[in-house]
């Protein structure tokens, strides 16, 4: 494609990336984290396709310019169980590992799993609820209404209907065909959020 679009444009190789860009780019940021006069963090535990385990560390600051940065400093592989404890001593590693002084830490934002607010507490760390978990949990709480459990199941059995019959789904085209209308398909949701038509 690039030689399409321009053949005097040299890609840079593997070996450039490895050893020149993202070394250059440590740097950059190991000196901005210890120019930094304070910062905030988020953390969270991730799982790979394969199922291992990572836990990350996102710091976030304002610049000298008055600008605002993030920067994911490490998503590290953390093969120990997720105890308090450990999960303490691994982001109090991680801090150190980037010269960044835990006095200069406002607060750390987490979801609201019981063994990482007792890492932030062993910490002695200001913890802050993640906005997103929040609204999730409130929706999940405010969807738990008869009447609006009542409407989704009422939902899934159309949806369902119309999954395993090819006559239903074949006689919905031809409605929206004569309405005018788009053609849409309903689909049903898998675990996971996969989508299936």
């Amino acid at each position: 494609m690039i030689k399409t679009l321009d053949p005097r444009y040299k890609l840079p190789s593997r070996k450039y990336f490895s050893q020149v860009a993202i070394p250059n780019l440590y740097q950059q940021n190991r000196c901005d984290g210890q120019t930094v006069r304070h910062f905030a963090a988020t953390t969270d535990m991730w799982s790979s396709r394969t199922m291992e385990p990572y836990l990350s560390l996102t710091v976030h600051f304002i610049s000298e310019e008055w600008l605002l940065q993030s920067h994911c400093l490490q998503t590290s592989y953390f093969p120990e169980d997720h105890t308090g404890e450990l999960l303490a001593a691994g982001l109090h590693e991680a801090l150190d590992s980037w010269g960044l002084s835990e006095e200069k830490l406002v607060a750390i934002t987490t979801d609201n799993g019981a063994n990482i607010k007792k890492a932030i507490e062993l910490n002695n760390w200001t913890r802050l609820q993640c906005f997103g978990h929040r609204l999730h949990l409130a929706i999940e709480r405010g969807v738990k209404d008869d009447r609006i459990q009542r409407a989704v199941g009422v939902c899934k059995e159309i949806v369902s209907a119309f999954s395993y019959s090819w006559k239903k789904r074949r006689d919905l085209a031809i409605v929206q065909n004569d309405l005018g209308l788009p053609k849409h398909v309903l689909m049903r949701r898998l675990q996971g959020g996969d989508r299936v038509k």
